[in-house]
């Protein structure tokens, strides 16, 4: 009697025992997708968010697009697929949400390594410049990805460049470019250089694409024998709008 006694309270022990915390976060973006085939959008990106916070600080988490749009998300996501550990959060950006599609599979830090090792999901994603990353601290938050984390100020300590460094392409702000708003074009119409900005529609884009974006439009006149003009440096006035200022 004593011994079955035993063998339960031992059973017992293992049933209820809790898990490491290796163990509780091995499956969390598998279990985000099961919401996600349920409709359940705001559940997944929860689960989703409460995973990335139990990341070590230092892993890299594979950048595979910020979008303004949560369906547009939603589509790249499915894209992506979860045998490439794709995933969603959301972050607070300019009084809105920006949904950030990422992987956790494991990624290299020399940046030309990943491409090479990543490029099937590359191409999938038709992602035509280099797939960048960022350690896990950058996507981490408080909350479970509901509510808007607070905004700190993070205090600057001066820190030595290191060769882990100079190899790890750490993503800059970025943002998604949707739409271009031209004013003051008088000798070249709207459409013209709206043809001219069509490989810089997308995710992913950096302040040197807003350097670029101004060259292409100078050059798109140049190109019509138009020479005396004058192009402020494009600006965004919306979450994914660009404003091209020109003075002909």
């Amino acid at each position: 009697m004593f011994l079955k006694w035993l063998t339960w309270m031992i059973t017992g022990l293992l049933i209820t025992v809790p898990l490491t915390a290796a163990q509780a976060n091995s499956d969390w973006i598998e279990h985000g997708w099961k919401h996600i085939q349920e409709n359940n959008i705001d559940s997944a990106i929860s689960i989703w968010q409460r995973g990335v916070n139990t990341l070590d600080n230092k892993q890299l988490l594979g950048s595979l697009g910020s979008f303004a749009s949560l369906p547009n998300a939603l589509a790249m996501l499915k894209r992506a697929g979860r045998n490439e550990k794709a995933f969603i959060i959301r972050q607070p950006h300019s009084g809105n949400w920006r949904y950030r599609l990422l992987t956790a599979q494991a990624i290299e830090k020399n940046i030309e390594t990943r491409q090479i090792r990543m490029a099937a999901l590359k191409a999938s994603l038709a992602i035509k410049g280099k797939l960048l990353a960022n350690e896990a601290l950058k996507f981490k938050n408080s909350g479970t990805g509901n509510a808007r984390p607070k905004q700190t100020v993070a205090k600057r300590t001066p820190a030595a460049v290191n060769e882990e460094q100079l190899i790890m392409a750490l993503d800059p702000e970025t943002f998604t470019i949707n739409s271009f708003e031209v004013k003051g074009n008088k000798r070249i119409s709207t459409d013209i250089i709206l043809m001219s900005l069509k490989d810089y529609y997308g995710s992913e884009k950096t302040d040197s694409d807003l350097k670029n974006i101004r060259r292409q439009v100078i050059d798109t006149h140049n190109l019509s024998r138009i020479y005396n003009i004058k192009v402020k440096k494009p600006i965004l006035i919306a979450e994914d709008t660009v404003l091209i200022t020109i003075t002909e």
